[in-house]
């Protein structure tokens, strides 16, 4: 009787595990922010740094000659939708930081300063979220004249980044061309 059980039962068990180990394997690329030592700073950097890494390959993507594009007069350009990103994230984490506002200032017309300027207010951003802990999620911050506290400013960079990517979704696919994908 036992050998019949076991015959049944160890092969059965032998594919669950093998199922579980597969799941496992698959959620290996999916970052875990839970054993960081700050979780939920770690879950707004890895959100943030998703959507600028598809900002920045959709920059890519887009032929220079089309930087231009625009849908309709009332909208933004391919090229001025990029640089609005990048003016929002130094104005949001220098918020965050307690600094006066960099890089705004210069234009920023071809594609190569475009991604330059993009690259360089991301990377300021790193340096933002990579010395932010949860602990200081709550601390005060004026958004834009409102009183709140710095989590919300740092929900705000990654909100515009993926309001933005949207559009820039759709201007690419209006020019024939496939945005990045991504595991979200």
């Amino acid at each position: 009787m036992f050998r019949s059980i076991a015959r049944v039962v160890v092969p059965v068990g032998m594919v669950f595990v093998a199922a579980l180990a597969s799941v496992a394997n698959a959620q290996q690329g999916m970052p875990n922010p839970i054993m960081a030592s700050s979780p939920l700073t770690t879950t707004l950097s890895i959100f943030r740094s998703n959507m600028q890494d598809k900002i920045m390959k959709s920059a890519d993507a887009m032929p220079e000659s089309k930087y231009s594009y625009q849908p309709t007069k009332d909208v933004r350009s391919f090229a001025e939708i990029l640089n609005h990103v990048a003016d929002i994230s130094y104005i949001l984490c220098s918020n965050v930081k307690g600094e006066a506002t960099p890089g705004t200032a210069a234009a920023k017309g071809s594609k190569a300063e475009i991604k330059a300027y993009l690259k360089g207010a991301f990377g300021y951003c790193d340096g933002v979220y990579s010395g932010f802990t949860d602990a200081h999620l709550n601390d005060p911050a004026n958004f834009f004249g409102v009183k709140t506290n710095k989590m919300f400013i740092l929900t705000q960079v990654g909100n515009h980044d993926a309001l933005h990517y949207g559009n820039l979704v759709t201007y690419l696919r209006l020019n024939g061309l496939v945005p990045s994908g991504g595991w979200f």
